[in-house]
């Protein structure tokens, strides 16, 4: 007797019908039919009684099919256990990613690494707003976050992966109105925000701080590569990561305003409730393996 035959019995039972349990098995009708067979004549019981469009329990099954999903109950939990015992982690592992290049942030290295290290472990990537990992992680949406930012949210626990340099970018054709202008002019000039809370929005306010200015606000973005775009475009100062400014200077489309950096740290966030999860474990181990952080 296989367990393969107990699983086609009980999914027959359940569904009343081959087809669907054929469907739902993914294996094909004479299969399921083929595996009834063989359990009945290894049991010599009949254990469904068939007629052209329809197929029931007979007494016997009845009396076996609990018996049966006892057994199938079983045989999971011995798999799952021994998977445990080896390191193999199960379940489902829901990550918020922030909304930056995910070759920049190594996204693509990070599910490879748990897909080999983790086959039995699902994951499900949702990209969103900072200001949502907050409450999402809060509410048990998300698992953890790959987020950007110097703080972190309450009751969290972190794994710094690397930190990134920022810079204010104007349009290029504002040049002249740029260079050897004070920050009470700049201040003067329109600025390009982003919604708040996020990495950038807590940049920009540092910035204004030190700087002791409060500039013109005309447009919300909430990407870099829109910001990015608004700025060539003229509509405004925005403040974007130093790679993009840097090959947005290169092409003529920017200018630098000032020598100014700020700088944000990417990190992955979860619960400090979760600290000994086996699945939040295996994820600060990929990263770590992925950020070649000791």
């Amino acid at each position: 007797m296989d367990i393969r035959h107990l699983r086609t019995f009980a999914t027959v039972a359940r569904f009343g019908s081959v087809t669907r349990a054929a469907e739902a098995l993914h294996i094909t009708q004479p299969a399921v039919s083929g595996q009834l067979k063989n359990l009945e004549e290894t049991l010599g019981l009949k254990l469904f009684a068939r007629t052209t469009s329809v197929i029931e329990l007979t007494q016997a099954g009845q009396d076996l099919v609990s018996v049966a999903e006892a057994a199938l109950d079983a045989f999971s939990s011995f798999t799952h256990k021994a998977k445990a015992l080896r390191g193999q982690i199960e379940g489902r592992l829901k990550i918020g990613v922030v909304m930056l290049d995910p070759d920049l942030i190594r996204v693509g290295q990070f599910m490879r690494e748990m897909v080999i290290r983790h086959p039995a472990l699902r994951i499900d990537l949702q990209v969103g707003r900072i200001g949502w990992f907050h409450s999402a992680l809060q509410a048990g949406d998300i698992d953890a976050a790959i987020t950007l930012g110097k703080t972190t949210p309450q009751n969290t626990s972190a794994l710094v992966m690397t930190e990134l340099a920022f810079r204010l970018v104007a349009p290029a054709s504002w040049k002249s109105r740029i260079e050897g202008a004070s920050w009470s002019d700049i201040a003067l000039l329109p600025w390009i925000r982003t919604t708040k809370p996020s990495a950038n929005h807590e940049m920009v306010d540092n910035i204004l701080r030190e700087q002791a200015i409060k500039p013109v606000e005309l447009v919300e973005a909430d990407h870099e590569l829109l910001i990015k775009s608004l700025v060539a475009a003229g509509v405004g100062i925005g403040l974007i990561r130093e790679d993009l400014a840097s090959t947005g200077v290169m092409k003529g489309e920017l200018v630098f305003v000032s020598e100014l950096r700020e700088h944000s740290r990417l990190s992955f966030v979860y619960p400090i409730s979760r600290d000994g999860d086996p699945a939040i474990l295996a994820a600060v181990e990929a990263l770590r393996a992925v950020w070649q952080l000791a």
